[in-house]
């Protein structure tokens, strides 16, 4: 008995400790809530956060994109790290513009009188530096207007030089002109080329369109967002 009467004491002794114990659970049980609670309401902000960054960087690069809408992107040009800043110009206007304005004329896209010299065409040019500056740097051209540009891409064709591509034992054109594009748009241009189910894909007015396999149907992609399984497959 006496023994009994020693454990039950014991017992006794021990239900405050066991009362404060569940007092803290109960406190802590509460402060769990709180912070899921928060949580949630920190993760509900936060993806509105993202929805106006995403707005926002679209917006952007929109803006950018439209800032180009008059450049274009030459890539082959006699242009190294070594040129001249001032010699870029005369060069894109001999071997790019000259001929394809030439074209032009020919066809009555414009007026055979027109006198279009390289100051009164090419707002600017630069060449971006390439890491061996004997090697052909990219050259990036702002035209005095979209119609120029426009037929730059229509009569680049048959109107530029070619050569003949020994790796691909080919007849390829001498230059390569692409449009300007922003860096958005330029990073998901790249993603949607190296995706092993595109067939063709090309930029207009910005505007990233493609073609994948067993498709015909010509894809345009609109946002930063989009991507190949959201416009192929909606």
């Amino acid at each position: 008995m006496a023994t009994m009467n020693a454990k039950l004491d014991q017992i006794l002794g021990t239900l405050p400790k066991i009362h404060e114990i569940d007092s803290q659970m109960q406190g802590l049980v509460k402060n769990v809530q709180e912070l899921r609670q928060e949580n949630a309401s920190l993760r509900t902000e936060l993806a509105k956060k993202d929805q106006v960054i995403a707005q926002l960087t679209e917006q952007v690069n929109r803006v950018d994109q439209n800032s180009r809408s008059t450049s274009i992107r030459i890539l082959g040009l006699p242009v190294t790290g070594d040129t001249p800043y001032a010699q870029i110009p005369e060069i894109v206007f001999n071997e790019i513009l000259a001929p394809t304005l030439a074209a032009a004329k020919a066809c009555g896209d414009i007026s055979p009188q027109a006198i279009l010299i390289p100051h009164s065409i090419i707002v600017n040019s630069f060449a971006i530096p390439a890491k061996n500056n004997s090697t052909s740097c990219t050259v990036i051209v702002k035209l005095s207007s979209e119609f120029i540009r426009g037929l730059v891409f229509k009569h680049k064709k048959d109107s530029l030089p070619k050569v003949n591509d020994s790796s691909s034992q080919r007849v390829r054109n001498k230059y390569s002109i692409f449009e300007d594009l922003a860096p958005g748009t330029h990073a998901l241009f790249r993603s949607f080329a190296a995706d092993p189910r595109v067939k063709s894909i090309w930029t207009y007015s910005g505007q990233i369109r493609f073609r994948i396999k067993d498709n015909d149907t010509v894809f345009k992609a609109k946002h930063l967002t989009d991507t190949i399984d959201s416009l192929s497959n909606p």
